[in-house]
């Protein structure tokens, strides 16, 4: 049976300095245990630096390949997975939507869900850097996410209904 969550916390907080003395010389006299203990702080180290440019998603907000209405294929992510690679809520992008900072994204599936390429993440994210709070909205910022969407070929623009709907994208026919 596991030891339950915190079990050692109040021996470690007793026998500190024991502990910690223990390790040191152990550490000083032991080339075995020290090898052991840099080798697994420079794979920890790798392993963060390579972990630094990855998104790290759960499994249902990985990427899938859909077509387009053009028949060319589009690598898009949810939008769970687009608040994940800002680092802000699925609730903050309803709210840049409803508010305009955001154009509204013409990929959309048939149940209305809304997809962003990777480019059109990285777009947002350098236009929003590291602010924590986006309001008031700078115009600028809105505009340069519009233009560069833009210069990405995203067919940005005001769209009704129907125009929205026929331009909706399917799953790839498997």
């Amino acid at each position: 049976m596991p030891n339950r969550p915190g079990y050692f916390d109040e021996y470690y907080a007793n026998n500190k300095e024991k502990v910690n003395s223990e390790r040191r010389r152990k550490y000083a006299g032991d080339p075995e245990y020290r090898a052991r203990v840099l080798k697994a702080s420079r794979d920890y180290r790798k392993r963060q630096r390579d972990d630094e440019d990855r998104v790290r998603l759960p499994r249902y907000q990985t990427p899938t390949t859909r077509e387009a209405g053009d028949g060319g294929k589009v690598q898009l992510f949810s939008v769970g997975a687009f608040a994940a690679y800002l680092g802000r809520s699925v609730q903050a992008i309803n709210h840049w939507e409803k508010s305009e900072i955001l154009p509204p994204t013409p990929y959309r599936d048939e149940r209305g869900f809304r997809y962003y390429t990777q480019d059109m993440m990285e777009t947002v994210s350098r236009a929003v850097g590291t602010k924590r709070r986006l309001f008031p909205v700078e115009e600028n910022m809105r505009a340069d996410i519009l233009r560069n969407w833009r210069e990405l070929g995203v067919p940005v623009k005001a769209q009704s209904m129907a125009a929205a709907l026929a331009s909706t994208i399917t799953k790839k026919a498997s």
